[in-house]
């Protein structure tokens, strides 16, 4: 794959960009369950774990959902949220085993893009997919992710730049 292919195969795995807040919850159940689950699973590469991972941030979105200005927003920083605790959670078990390629995604043009951003650090990996796949500013991923404006920059660059080297391998 080109580094080129990573560009395009990104773009075209985006999210639907989300303009107008949902009337119920039940809309943005029917309008963001898919796209929520693509997110988690480029975040943690199976697709049992981020399903479940959706589903809880569904459910916090729902016990929450009165008080909520922006639930589609509230509802994917809960997605990656969950993201970043399987990701930890898994760093601390060791010897875990890695995803097989039946746990991934059924998607087989995006799987050497999966591979390729498995073998990233989990935090620029969180980074590049925020960025290219959920197309939002540097400023909305430092605020998701909790970390400065620079970091996130640098986080996306270098992310940018191990992506270069495993694709041209």
């Amino acid at each position: 794959m080109e580094p080129t292919d990573i560009a395009v195969r990104v773009a075209a795995m985006r999210l639907p960009s989300q303009t107008r807040t949902p009337s119920s919850f039940d809309e943005l159940f029917a309008h963001e369950v898919q796209p929520m689950i693509r997110l988690a699973v480029s975040l943690v590469d199976t697709r049992e774990r981020a399903e479940e991972i959706v589903q809880d941030a569904f459910e916090k979105t729902l016990m929450a959902w009165r008080r909520l200005d922006r639930p589609g927003a509230y509802l994917r920083l809960a997605v990656v949220n969950g993201c970043r605790s399987e990701l930890r959670r898994r760093r601390v078990v060791r010897g875990a085993p890695n995803p097989t390629a039946d746990d991934r995604l059924s998607l087989p043009a995006d799987s050497d893009l999966l591979d390729a951003l498995s073998r990233l650090t989990p935090k620029r990996r969180i980074a590049l997919t925020l960025r290219f796949y959920a197309d939002l500013s540097e400023a909305e991923i430092a605020e998701l992710m909790g970390v400065r404006l620079g970091t996130v920059k640098s986080l996306v660059s270098r992310g940018l730049a191990d992506l270069r080297k495993v694709v041209t391998r």
